[in-house]
């Protein structure tokens, strides 16, 4: 007959998630996940599978997060291009006060050139976020607060894509002012 679990499956994931997103996956060892969780190796495996299937899980939940927060941003307005400001200040607001750095961009710095799999969740979530960007930039279009010489689908790639240089400002200098001009300006490349 089978144990049963002493543990709840999403907490455990999310506490290895929040591992993962601190240290990072290279230098996150099977014995600093099972310390954290609390779970012999046995049961770690059992139900997550190895260290790989486990960052995976722990990435897809952390980026079926970031998808929900994108969509409340951009349904947060009937005015696309308002709604536009909301995805950058909302981002721009994590980047300023959050203590750790975007699991997304960790990842795609320490991972997306050398794992498949990570490199194909990443790109995934980027082409979603740009096809709400996209979607935005297009009704911004037909009511005329965009130029129609605008590629929508170029800009919004622009758009999402530079969000990590933001990200990359503030780590490297801890600077709000010239962090805020960063987003001001790829908020500025909106506008007719």
């Amino acid at each position: 007959m089978p144990r049963q679990k002493n543990f709840d499956y999403d907490t455990k994931l999310i506490e290895a998630r929040d591992l993962f997103w601190e240290k990072g996956y290279n230098a996150t060892s099977l014995n600093d996940l099972v310390d954290t969780l609390k779970i012999n190796r046995s049961s770690l495996y059992l139900t997550y599978g190895d260290k790989h299937e486990l960052f995976l899980k722990c990435l897809n939940s952390y980026l079926q997060l970031k998808e929900k927060e994108y969509k409340d941003a951009t349904n947060s307005s009937e005015d696309p291009i308002e709604a536009i400001r909301n995805v950058i200040n909302a981002v721009l607001d994590v980047i300023l006060h959050d203590t750790k750095t975007c699991m997304f961009v960790n990842s795609t710095f320490e991972l997306a050139r050398i794992d498949k799999d990570v490199k194909r969740m990443l790109s995934k979530q980027t082409l979603i976020a740009v096809k709400l960007v996209e979607d935005l930039l297009k009704k911004a279009q037909e009511n005329g607060q965009l130029s129609a010489n605008t590629n929508p689908k170029t800009m919004a790639f622009y758009m999402i894509t530079n969000v990590v240089s933001i990200w990359q400002t503030q780590i490297l200098f801890s600077n709000e002012t010239l962090t805020r001009q960063m987003a001001d300006i790829l908020l500025n490349t909106i506008v007719k």
